[in-house]
């Protein structure tokens, strides 16, 4: 997944406008929730079928650390 997709799909689930979303963003400033990683890890899972779990999503604090799990 490249930092483009990516930044498309959390605008996205997290319904902020695309423009203001950065790979620095934080996810807590962004109302990232349970539902946003489920919806991350069916999108991960059906663009470059890798498996992302729960655990991995806990430690991500920005959409740079979503980017490193998701590429």
């Amino acid at each position: 997944m490249d930092q483009d997709t990516l930044l498309d799909l959390v605008a996205e689930l997290t319904e902020v406008d695309r423009d203001s979303i950065t790979m620095e963003s934080s996810l807590e400033d962004l109302e990232w929730d349970s539902l946003c990683n489920i919806s991350l890890i069916a999108a991960v899972d059906e663009e470059t079928g890798k498996t992302l779990s729960g655990d991995d999503l806990k430690a991500c604090t920005t959409v740079a650390d979503l980017f490193a799990l998701a590429s």
